[in-house]
């Protein structure tokens, strides 16, 4: 019985131990596995990240660091609070018994880089931090959960509400999976010029890492209604991008449309536009951003940032321009007052026979394809009426009318001397040129082959 309870008490002893020690132990794998997410999600979203700092502890650890965006002068600030597993504190307390690796609660702060223009330091600084809590698993994998919530915030005579969001993000340790759908159900802005109100915007995606390390896979955004009434208001826009393999190449098809939308007392819509993009080179495509990552990392000035950006950019479009990549608009359709604007389009880069890479500015002689545009006249003059109510309106800021002239420019008289003004103005402006009118349609057709471009059945000068 004594040797019984001998063995007892040291396998309880053991067990204790290992478990006690097992948080420890757990907190060097969270620092690798960390690490891991820190560096894949800068690498898929193009964020750079500097300034790491890592303290462990026994049963929790903290981590810092800043994430900047290439090109712009926003800098993200992050501070993160780990507990280790294998039974995190925080989920222990909530009555939640699930074996995790870790649980990291994120703080992110937006600030202004050094460059930054005073008007965006100003907003920034009003801005609430943001709220990420993040649960390993034993593998690594990770769930995010991103809180943001409501506020209200008031710089000079505007004032910036959001009302609470937020949304979830689930991804392998190796990021070669990663799907999130986030949703923010109001935004507005007030002025003095007005209020902007942006409604339940929705944003998700089902990302997978394929050929060559490129990602493929489905990305939608949604948003209800953006209205800035009474001038504008746009109801249910969408906006849905999908990456698809075949072979070695990448196709992308874009879709965009909108359901209604309102300008002062014309109703357009719905509308919808198709663009697809095959051929492209998928090693082409990651070598490129592996190019650009090193830029990136090298922080240099933003001017000479820029000028490698477009260097590479160009040479990019060499190199793809190898394999003859199509642009496609596959469908053209927008419901106006009076008829219906329709079009179509196919361009092809034929660079197969010649390597544009070493010339990139060769790519106009290489463009092959043609364009079809109509529109009713209804379209053209609710497009061309605010230019000429703009003109009319910088002659009295220029000096250009008398007081009394100038003091008479009501929105009704700005509408009449538009109305009065828009056949001159479309000849003038060369619309005439562009569109020929067909009794109550403009329509466009181009064609482009090896740098000639016929526009309407007749051939471009360089003097038009």
């Amino acid at each position: 019985m004594k040797r019984a309870l001998t063995v007892i008490g040291i396998v309880t002893l053991l067990l204790g131990l290992s478990f006690a020690a097992a948080p420890y132990w757990l907190g060097i794998q969270t620092e690798s596995a960390f690490n891991d997410a820190v560096k894949g999600m800068a690498a898929r979203s193009g964020l750079l990240s500097k300034n790491f700092s890592f303290s462990r502890g026994w049963m929790s650890s903290e981590a810092r660091n800043e994430f900047l965006l290439p090109t712009t002068p926003l800098v993200i600030s992050a501070t993160h609070r780990i507990e280790h597993g294998p039974l995190p504190l925080s989920q222990l307390l909530s009555g939640e018994i699930a074996p995790a690796l870790a649980l990291i609660k994120t703080t992110l702060h937006f600030s202004p880089s050094a460059d930054a223009p005073a008007s965006l330091s100003e907003t920034l600084k009003s801005l609430p931090p943001l709220r990420l809590e993040t649960v390993l698993d034993l593998s690594g994998n990770g769930t995010s959960n991103l809180k943001i919530a409501a506020a209200i915030r008031k710089q000079d005579k505007t004032t910036i509400h959001w009302a609470a969001g937020g949304g979830q993000m689930n991804f392998d340790r190796a990021w070669k999976k990663i799907n999130m759908d986030f949703s923010f159900p109001l935004i507005s802005v007030s002025s003095a010029r007005g209020k902007l109100a942006i409604k339940n915007v929705r944003l998700t995606s089902d990302m997978y890492e394929g050929t060559a390390g490129y990602m493929f896979g489905r990305t939608n955004l949604s948003i209800a209604s953006i209205a800035m009434k009474p001038l504008v208001d746009v109801q249910n826009m969408k906006l849905s991008a999908v990456v698809q393999p075949k072979g070695r190449f990448a196709t992308i098809n874009i879709n965009f449309g909108i359901k209604a939308l309102q300008i002062a007392k014309d109703r357009y819509g719905p509308g919808e536009l198709s663009v697809a993009v095959r051929n492209l080179d998928t090693i082409t495509l990651k070598q490129f951003e592996n190019d650009l990552n090193k830029i990136y990392i090298r922080a240099l000035p933003r001017e000479q940032m820029q000028m490698m950006i477009a260097g590479k950019t160009l040479e990019l479009a060499g190199k793809l321009s190898q394999n003859n990549p199509v642009v496609e608009i596959t469908r053209l359709s927008f419901t106006a007052p009076g008829g219906e604007l329709t079009g179509k389009a196919m361009f092809v880069i034929q660079g197969k026979e010649q390597d544009l890479s070493a010339n990139p500015m060769l790519l106009l002689t290489a463009i092959k394809g043609s364009a079809e545009l109509s529109m009713p006249e209804s379209l053209a003059k609710a497009v061309v009426m605010p230019q000429i109510q703009r003109d009319i309106r910088n002659l009295g800021r220029e000096g250009k009318l008398n007081a009394s002239e100038a003091a008479r420019l009501t929105p009704e008289t700005l509408n009449q001397i538009a109305e009065e003004v828009y056949p001159k103005y479309l000849q003038e402006s060369g619309f005439n040129r562009w569109f020929i009118k067909q009794k109550n349609i403009y329509q466009f057709s181009m064609s482009i082959n090896r740098g000639q471009i016929v526009i309407n059945g007749v051939p471009l000068s360089p003097t038009q």
